[in-house]
């Protein structure tokens, strides 16, 4: 549904036609609106050494597929609600620690940025190839995405000066309890935890991990179509 609805709002990507001279490789992508009508073609050529990257990151999206919980679907918020007197609720399917984790796991090179192959490394690399301003829209759309959730584009929610839908509040949660053990971060994030209840906290982190791959997922479309099969 995601993809519907951002092929609604961006241009599509068509399968490019690719030349290749020695290590490096030059791909022309066309940009088509909703009517199929082709806004603009861009021409990019990549290097023996983005190819490489472009090659680990689908090789990093494997991993991300043979997860347990993206195998049954990576759950996300589905309903919010506030009653007088009661605490804001926030309905989503259950999950795991253990699939959880597993995720977390084969996650970890393509959000953490330090990474070789990481999702804003590879974006970075394609917004240098192909200088569009039509295409640095989209890839804004997928960078907002991956970074604060596809909620945060319709809403947000703040608990004490904290948004959740924000990528402030993960880097919270993994840096105090999951990839890092920062004591500051741990201590924000229990007493996050305190007042949302910890099913509200694992509602809200899931739904942002499920909007990061939806984004990874998006740009692993466009790495197909550079790289091919």
């Amino acid at each position: 549904l995601l993809i519907m609805r951002l092929a609604a709002r961006a241009p599509c990507l068509r399968a490019p036609v690719t030349s290749t001279l020695g290590v490096m490789k030059t791909v022309n992508l066309e940009l088509r609106s909703d009517d199929k009508t082709v806004e603009v073609t861009i021409t990019g050529t990549f290097e023996s050494a983005d190819l490489n990257l472009l090659q680990q990151y689908r090789s990093h999206m494997q991993r991300v597929r043979d997860a347990a919980l993206f195998d049954r679907g990576i759950p996300s918020i589905t309903n919010m609600s506030w009653n007088a007197g009661s605490p804001m609720t926030f309905a989503c399917p259950e999950y795991t620690n253990g699939e959880l984790y597993e995720l977390l796991h084969v996650l970890r090179p393509l959000i953490l940025e330090s990474e070789a192959a990481s999702f804003q490394k590879t974006l970075a690399l394609l917004g240098r190839v192909f200088r569009d301003k039509t295409y640095a829209s989209h890839q804004k759309t997928l960078r907002r995405i991956f970074e604060d959730g596809e909620l945060s584009m319709y809403m947000q929610v703040s608990v004490g000066g904290q948004p959740l839908l924000d990528e402030s509040l993960l880097k919270i949660w993994l840096n105090g309890t999951q990839y890092h053990t920062d004591a500051e971060k741990a201590l924000a994030w229990s007493k996050l935890e305190a007042s949302l209840t910890t099913s509200n906290a694992r509602a809200i982190v899931i739904t942002q991990l499920n909007s990061r791959v939806k984004a990874l997922l998006l740009l692993e479309h466009e790495v197909g179509l550079i790289l091919g099969p």
